[in-house]
């Protein structure tokens, strides 16, 4: 029991950190983009979200290596198996490092040619060409610290990374400051301020792993081909199903700049900024649980294993939900006070179409663990990469055919990715566990309820309240998530988890 709260403390504190690191980032979003779009207009901020998905593209080679090093090195660390972890671990950083560097060199050759790949206005082909440097500089220094984040899932320590997070998002945000006070403000200041938030999370995540485990030692003859294979042989799926997530998702900048124009461009780099705050916000809340769940899996047990999923499940959904249901409710007036000078009517209709597929995403995240836990992961990615490309034609279609506009390039994916969500991923998770769907649906279906009626809800106590102004737009928030937590718990909580949380609260008293 002692150590059931002991986990279940470290949880809510990762949380609560990483739920901190969420705001600030949030934060510094919320305060610097009106004043970037404004002094280098909201073409040129396209931009940077362009930079960030072409990395975005060249991480779907490092997945390959990256997405299996925490599994493989967690697991065999948790069966006392030394040696083995250590040359998972040793494979893994030179494996990260030869690989990102390889990327980077033919990153050079893509970036002397943006403007012939990309529409490119002539005032900014220098300062893009300077932004997708440092854009791949920073992905060399992310890719080279993924085997050290291991020590922190090994240890259940993800609040310590969780402070790494916040330092990195404070050092982000003071060089763009200072660079955007003291000179004549550019695109490629955003890159230079990612750039140095990587370079502190190297630093800090380094020392952690030295701290944490010292046991795991980085030791050049301690490569193996055979484990490599083992990493790239499971992660080559985890890569196919980052390409048909970039082909639902990652594609919408690119095809806006060649089929629509910069202001559409613009507004969707907008639109899918807050999208990135939701994956930020239900991944975090999410990590905290992967320890746990590595931990009593490779225990054997599957009703532990479940029950820990069915925990992080319902946790995650609250987020999820409160996040889509608020914004449903306050982004009009949260898009007129933010970015008043543009279109905040079609932003906002953008980004519930947007973040509609969040409903799902936050409540699934723990699904998708399953099959990285169980190596069961081929026939996900065939699945996504089916949805990619009809996300693709379907925005084709629909651009050259309709005049749906900008809508066609976000309600294509959204579609998609829900009906993946909710007829795929729960049927072949509990598959591959040998357990009834039944178990996930009972979640699943609960957790729509719940979305439904703090949508309801929550439109209610913004028509009552009325809110006009910030201090408006906060005091309903705060209020909202109190109420969607109440609603929340009686629809997701059985009986006997309802009255234990009764019996703590009137304890306390």
């Amino acid at each position: 029991m002692a150590r059931m709260n002991k986990n279940n403390l470290r949880i809510a504190t990762a949380i609560i950190v990483s739920g901190l690191g969420v705001f600030i980032s949030y934060l510094i979003n919320f305060l610097l983009t009106p004043y970037i779009t404004d002094n280098i207009g909201i073409e040129a901020y396209g931009f940077v979200s362009l930079a960030k998905n072409f990395v975005n593209y060249a991480q779907i080679a490092t997945i390959a290596i990256t997405s299996f090093v925490v599994r493989y090195i967690s697991v065999s660390y948790h069966e006392r198996k030394m040696q083995e972890a250590n040359e998972y671990y040793s494979t893994s950083v030179i494996a990260c490092v030869a690989l990102a560097g390889v990327i980077f060199i033919s990153a050079l050759l893509l970036i002397t040619k943006i403007d012939l790949l990309l529409n490119v206005p002539q005032n900014l082909i220098f300062s893009v060409k300077l932004l997708f440097l440092i854009v791949f500089l920073n992905f060399v220094l992310t890719t080279a610290t993924t085997p050290f984040t291991t020590a922190a899932y090994i240890k259940n320590r993800l609040d310590i990374t969780g402070i790494i997070k916040i330092i990195a998002y404070l050092v982000d945000a003071g060089v763009m400051v200072i660079l955007f006070i003291n000179c004549t403000p550019n695109v490629w200041f955003v890159g230079m301020g990612s750039l140095a938030a990587s370079v502190v999370t190297f630093i800090c995540t380094y020392i952690l792993s030295k701290k944490l485990v010292p046991e795991l030692v980085f030791n050049k003859d301690f490569f193996s081909v055979s484990k490599l294979k083992n990493l790239v042989g499971n992660g080559i799926w985890n890569s196919l199903n980052s390409l048909g997530n970039e082909l639902n998702s990652g594609l919408d900048l690119i095809i806006s700049n060649l089929f629509l124009n910069g202001v559409a461009t613009g507004q969707i780099a907008v639109v899918k900024t807050i999208g990135t705050m939701f994956s930020m916000l239900y991944e975090v809340v999410y990590q905290p649980f992967q320890p746990n769940l590595i931990k009593a899996y490779a225990s054997g047990d599957v009703n532990i294993f479940i029950n820990e999923q069915k925990k992080a499940m319902r946790i995650c959904g609250y987020f999820s939900n409160v996040a889509f249901a608020g914004f449903v409710a306050l982004g009009g007036l949260y898009y007129k006070l933010w970015l008043p000078s543009e279109d905040t009517k079609l932003l906002h209709m953008l980004t519930i179409v947007t973040v509609l597929g969040s409903v799902t995403a936050g409540v699934m995240r723990p699904i998708y663990y399953v099959y990285t836990l169980t190596l069961k992961n081929k026939l996900p990615c065939w699945i996504t990469i089916a949805g990619g490309f009809l996300n693709v034609v379907s925005m084709y279609v629909l651009l050259k055919y309709t005049q749906m506009g900008v809508y066609a390039i976000v309600s294509t994916t959204t579609v998609i990715m829900l009906c993946i969500n909710l007829f795929f991923n729960p049927v072949y998770a509990a598959y591959n566990l040998k357990i009834s769907v039944k178990v996930y649906y009972k979640v699943i279906f609960k957790h729509l309820i719940s979305a439904a009626i703090m949508v309801g809800g929550f439109i209610g106590i913004a028509r009552v309240i009325r809110p006009s102004g910030w201090v408006g737009l906060i005091v309903s928030a705060i209020i909202m998530c109190i109420s969607g937590l109440i609603i929340h718990v009686l629809i997701m909580c059985n009986m006997d988890e309802k009255l234990f949380l009764i019996k703590k609260i009137t304890k306390r008293k």
